[in-house]
């Protein structure tokens, strides 16, 4: 990249009043739209599980579905059947046995028979505690982010993305074939599916304020980040329909599609996307430029010098502590809804496995539009503001409309509490990469890691209670105080200048 003119330098201002590119075509939207393929590959290799786990796990019936006959003893016959085979079971006499399937049959002389289908789908009898765990492995990978953060900004941002690609696609391969060996396998893969997660997400971050201006930042973060919207869209109804069609694919589906999805991105990745403008093929000498004078004006670039971050400076930083608070306050409400969603609309609400999909899908349909729509920096504070309240009050009034049997209501709720969740893109998830750009990585492996360890903690805590009630669960939700302390802005310590090659 040639050397930016000394007049450049020295009068920043005109080019940041005057100067101004569309980012719609350009290459700077070709590297927003492959970074969201690869939160798409992400969001389909950690959400999966959600739909996978409800038909991986043995269903015990709770109730028969029909009673013993005074007269004549019925054998009573339980609810264990899938697709077709439920037409050719009825209420079973002693004496008839004929009616059953010839792998099902079962001798009468037993008043309570449980009828098991000739060819049904491997299933596992996991405690709660060991799916809890289970939920929560990807999670503890994500912990990396405390090692990967702050390395980030140092490495290409390419060949770590690509590394991160790598390990959800073998890490999704691997786990139809370790489940029937033993559950801690799965959690193994799937905290493994964690460290690729805190090797996209901080160098994502970094390499957003290498191509972007600061005011198309807000733009990039909330485009890129609806890849995880937009994945879950793809794989959820997927998954309920391999769920309904067992015989034909089967829970064991649904993670080799979600490799291959990864793999077609990785493909992707490899030949259109560059570490930085320079460095990009497609890329015009006039967008190069451009892109250099607008970050040059913020003093950040390439650094010469290969520092660590100001680790003092940035505990001692307010706004992150209260961008971190904020994005806790975003991520413990989003595990519940978009992670266990699907287990809520089948263990609360009864919908089948198909439909169950559809509608968990939904919520994060209404959280791309709303944090797509939302894309202002003018008002991080307000947005996050409004996003925390509503999030909470929708949380928290969804227990008591499932309870009084308002599928639909509760369902309702639950899209809307996604629509102010989205509000949080141009809050918090701006902010974080607002507040000292130049350690953008950094700043982002702290605040997610932080927010890893509660929803570890909430994960753990969701199928401790599942365990011992029955009953809804109301988890309650407070807004966190980032409309009173936040910051959009950089921090005083991000004053340093750097030379720009």
């Amino acid at each position: 990249m040639p050397k930016i003119a000394p007049s450049i330098r020295d009068e920043p201002e005109i080019f940041a009043s005057k100067e101004k590119r569309a980012v719609f075509p350009s290459t700077r939207f070709l590297m927003a739209f492959i970074l969201s393929l690869c939160f798409v590959a992400l969001s389909v290799a950690t959400s999966n599980l959600a739909q996978a786990m409800i038909c991986m796990i043995h269903q015990r019936p709770k109730a028969p579905i029909a009673q013993p006959s005074d007269q004549h003893p019925a054998t009573l016959v339980r609810l264990g059947l899938i697709g077709s085979e439920m037409d050719q079971i009825s209420t079973a006499q002693p004496n008839s046995s004929s009616q059953l399937p010839p792998c099902s049959e079962e001798t009468a002389s037993s008043t309570d028979v449980v009828i098991e289908p000739c060819q049904r789908v491997q299933s596992f009898e996991w405690t709660s505690g060991q799916q809890g765990a289970i939920y929560a492995a990807q999670n503890v990978g994500s912990l990396f982010m405390l090692l990967i953060g702050w390395q980030a900004d140092r490495l290409n941002g390419k060949w770590t993305i690509a590394a991160a690609l790598v390990l959800l696609i073998l890490s999704n391969s691997l786990i139809p074939s370790v489940a029937s060996t033993s559950p801690w396998l799965v959690f193994v893969f799937r905290v493994i599916i964690g460290i690729g997660d805190a090797l996209l997400f901080p160098s994502a971050s970094s390499m957003i304020t290498r191509w972007f201006p600061p005011k198309e930042r807000p733009f990039a973060v909330g485009f890129v980040s609806g890849g995880r919207q937009i994945g879950a869209l793809v794989i959820l109804p997927l998954g309920g329909f391999f769920c309904q069609e067992s015989t034909r694919f089967g829970w064991s589906a649904i993670f080799y599609v979600s490799a291959a999805i990864g793999a077609m991105v990785l493909i992707l990745w490899l030949f259109l996307s560059a570490d930085k403008p320079s460095k990009h093929f497609c890329v015009s000498p006039q967008e190069e430029q451009y892109i250099a004078r607008k970050i040059t004006e913020e003093r950040l670039g390439k650094r010469t010098v290969r520092e660590c971050p100001p680790w003092r400076k940035l505990a001692r930083c307010v706004p992150l502590y209260v961008a971190v608070a904020a994005l806790v306050c975003h991520e413990y409400p989003l595990v519940i809804m978009l992670q266990l969603l699907p287990k809520y609309f089948s263990d609360v609400l009864g919908l089948s496995y198909v439909v169950n999909g559809v509608i968990s899908s939904l919520p994060s349909v209404v959280l791309f539009v709303s944090k797509t729509l939302s894309c202002s920096t003018s008002c991080c504070k307000l947005f996050n503001f409004v996003g925390s309240l509503g999030l909470a009050v929708c949380v928290g009034i969804t227990p008591f409309l499932s309870s009084n049997g308002s599928p639909v209501a509760a369902i309702v709720v639950l899209c809307l509490a996604n629509g102010f969740a989205g509000m949080h893109t141009p809050g918090v998830q701006t902010a974080l990469v607002q507040i000292a750009p130049a350690y953008s990585g950094t700043v982002n492996g702290i605040a997610f890691a932080v927010a890893a360890i509660f929803s570890i903690a909430n994960k753990m805590l969701s199928f401790y209670i599942l365990s011992i009630s029955s009953g809804d669960i109301l988890h309650s939700l407070g807004i966190c105080r980032c409309p009173a302390m936040g910051k959009d802005t950089k921090s005083p310590f991000e004053t340093r200048k750097y030379i720009y090659n």
